[in-house]
């Protein structure tokens, strides 16, 4: 009985959040969610496949309604699928007509340690098949082994397993909740609250009024950020996270990376420093684009390496496309203990936090110049 309502409700979430096209499902179907592997952003092996597991598990348990294993294997050796961190709107159209699958979950894991103190962070998002690829759901769930030790260190886990569960848990929990009752808060953040200053950009400068090309929300892509850091997939991990406040936000229309990514490896545009003005004008033609966000991630630093606190500094640009100008740079930078002056009340314990406050704060600011004139 509560994988047949999770398939109605997954099926109605698809209706309302415009799957598209003649394929569209009649709400009583069901409508299956294909769990991609999950791509590794970690800078230490992280068993993926295990964690990947454990989490179509719990989402079984929960009656989330799931392609099957072999049915998904199949599907992604006869279309040749390499790319794992998103859905190409192709991709996305063969899965609905081939397998019936009304959604892709997309999952990275980017923050993996055994011990001293064990870690873990994973990013999620549901995007419909069909005729449009569309972000239906993001979060993030993440945690250390000593951020809540609590009295005599007894709130400490130092068992990577227990923790991995924990982790998987609250993923699963805000991915059910969200097809219950289409609530989309990421189960381990606080409510839409505005971000505390400490969290804001360092500086920042600001266009007003962002044009929309329709009579819909402003269209925002977010380009790949470019990594001068010592980090592996830093510029990965950071774009992922501003992208989910993007999503989280829910005042515009976030375009799913994977047909992005498309339009751009088409057109050739790819490019370390972002696009050009004119090739904004091609993105705005192709995608109907508004806004385009691209960023530059300067240092990306992990507590526990030899170091005592995260550190972060990345650079974010956007750039009209209707004015055909530049009207966003931002520029921010935290550490772990900012604003922590005892009892380590508010301290940040990973790198992986730390991104995810910042790019609250940095979507914060940036909406709030994105409003459409009347």
């Amino acid at each position: 009985m509560a994988a047949t309502r999770q398939a109605v409700l997954l099926a109605a979430l698809l209706v309302a959040g415009g799957a598209g096209g003649s394929t569209l499902v009649r709400a009583q179907d069901p409508v299956p969610i294909a769990v991609l592997p999950f791509e590794a952003l970690s800078e230490t092996v992280a068993p993926v496949t295990a964690i990947r597991g454990a989490l179509v598990g719990r989402l079984a348990a929960r009656g989330v309604p799931l392609l099957g294993e072999e049915a998904l294997e199949t599907f992604m050796r006869r279309h040749r699928v390499r790319y794992i961190g998103g859905l190409a709107l192709e991709t996305g159209r063969a899965f609905r007509s081939e397998t019936g699958a009304g959604a892709v979950l997309v999952t990275s894991v980017d923050l993996y340690a055994e011990k001293d103190p064990p870690r873990l962070a994973l990013t999620s998002r549901l995007i419909s098949t069909g005729d449009r690829a569309r972000i239906l759901w993001m979060d993030s769930a993440r945690m250390a082994g000593n951020e809540a030790p609590g009295f005599l260190g007894l709130g400490r886990i130092d068992d990577q397993k227990a923790l991995r569960d924990r982790v998987i848990d609250r993923l699963a929990d805000s991915l059910a909740r969200h097809l219950s009752r289409g609530e989309g808060r990421p189960a381990d953040a606080p409510a839409r609250t505005r971000p505390p200053r400490r969290f804001l950009p360092r500086t920042s400068s600001r266009s007003p009024g962002i044009q929309s090309a329709g009579n819909g929300p402003v269209r925002i892509a977010v380009l790949p950020f470019s990594d001068d850091s010592t980090t592996r997939h830093a510029g990965e991990i950071l774009f992922l996270q501003v992208l989910r406040s993007l999503v989280e936000a829910g005042s515009a229309e976030v375009l799913e990376p994977g047909v992005v990514r498309e339009v751009l490896l088409k057109a050739r545009l790819v490019q370390e420093q972002g696009p050009s003005i004119p090739q904004a004008d091609l993105l705005r033609a192709l995608l109907e684009v508004d806004v385009v966000l691209f960023g530059e991630v300067s240092e990306y630093i992990e507590a526990g390496a030899g170091t005592a606190e995260p550190e972060i500094e990345f650079l974010v640009r956007g750039i009209d496309t209707a004015r055909r100008q530049a009207i966003w740079s931002s520029v921010s930078h935290g550490r772990g203990d900012d604003g922590v002056f005892f009892f380590d009340w508010g301290r940040v314990e990973t790198a992986h936090e730390l991104a995810s406050e910042l790019a609250r704060g940095l979507i914060d600011r940036f909406l709030s110049s994105a409003k459409k004139p009347s």
